[in-house]
């Protein structure tokens, strides 16, 4: 109770500016766990990309595999 005390006749010596300190650092506060929270979720998007494209390069490469395969048993064939 003696913090909310303390606040209030802050608040009340400092007027007007100390109410738009507060809420500037308030609105502070909240940007930047947002900000934290957008960096984390970029970095988790970019690591699944990261794996999306390891895994697209590894089925390309097994089909041209595939097909250099199927090419030369039908050389082979005919």
């Amino acid at each position: 109770m003696d913090t909310f005390t303390s606040v209030a006749t802050w608040l009340q010596a400092t007027g007007p500016y100390g109410l738009v300190a507060v809420l500037g650092w308030a609105f502070w506060r909240v940007n930047e766990k947002k900000d934290a929270q957008l960096r984390e979720l970029f970095d988790r998007v970019d690591e699944m990309g990261r794996v999306q494209t390891e895994a697209v390069t590894k089925v390309e490469a097994a089909l041209l595999a595939l097909k250099d395969a199927t090419e030369d048993m039908h050389d082979k064939a005919a």
